[in-house]
């Protein structure tokens, strides 16, 4: 069984010491308990895997970056746009049980060093943003829909980065083995980027977001991408891919107090 295994959506910034104390980590799906097909760091409790499993995850994923699960904060996500803020008060909601307060908060903004948001996908790019200044982080679940929508653009309206500010996007399923209909197409068309998103009969909406990051002001060296596919890496969850019968990954963000 392969070990638990993060990537550091921050490292290519750590060498200018911007970084100190910034958590931003992408886990493979290696190095859980959970089994088939959920094997085996599936994050979600939405996936039908053992609770008891998720929580177990969750522990390890925590541990491995030294946060505790007290610290986290895991909203529910519906696709949208709507935000949750959040602060140390909130710590531990929706960490071990399904957040009741945050149900259906696509967008977390983390007001203050000391707690950690946890946005789960297995498919949709994660968008993670950090102000170094201000210490403050958040992060946006963007699929299709939460794009179209505008869930980045909400995320940067509450955040505010300043000219500091350092943004991350996580693995995501893309090109040919994304597949879009008409109705994706008509919902991104006025969207910038969207015309040099398309790959053949795919989409990749990666570059959508990086344009709209561009767009809001950050330069293309504060912007960190790992560009991995989600359906085409066998190390990553991928719905798509696994016709809906698997777990789910996710971004983990925020900063050390």
């Amino acid at each position: 069984m392969k070990p638990l295994r993060l990537v550091d959506l921050a490292a290519s910034f750590r060498s200018g010491g911007q970084c100190a104390g910034l958590v931003a980590s992408f886990p493979d799906r290696w190095g859980g308990v959970s089994e088939a097909p959920f094997d085996t760091l599936n994050l979600g409790f939405s996936t039908g895997d053992d609770p008891d499993a998720v929580r177990e995850n969750r522990r390890r994923l925590v541990e491995a970056v030294s946060v505790s699960l007290d610290q986290l904060v895991v909203a529910g996500q519906i696709h949208g746009t709507e935000v949750a803020e959040v602060g140390l008060q909130h710590r531990g909601q929706g960490a071990l049980a399904p957040s009741i307060r945050w149900a259906g908060r696509d967008v977390v903004v983390l007001t203050e060093p000391g707690v950690f948001a946890l946005s789960l996908a297995a498919d949709c790019p994660l968008v993670a943003i950090a102000d170094p200044l201000t210490r403050k982080a958040g992060v946006a679940h963007c699929g299709w829909r939460g794009t179209a929508a505008g869930a980045l653009n909400r995320l940067l309206e509450v955040l505010d980065p300043g000219p500091q500010a350092l943004a991350m996007l996580s693995p995501a399923i893309s090109g040919e083995k994304y597949p879009v209909g008409p109705e994706v197409h008509e919902a991104l068309a006025g969207l910038p980027g969207a015309q040099q998103a398309v790959r053949g009969q795919g989409f990749d909406l990666r570059t959508v977001l990086r344009e709209q990051l561009l767009r809001g002001g950050f330069e293309a060296h504060r912007i960190a991408l790992d560009d991995r596919c989600t359906a085409s890496d066998g190390d990553l969850f991928s719905f798509r891919r696994d016709r809906g019968h698997t777990g789910r990954g996710g971004l983990l963000i925020g900063w050390n107090s």
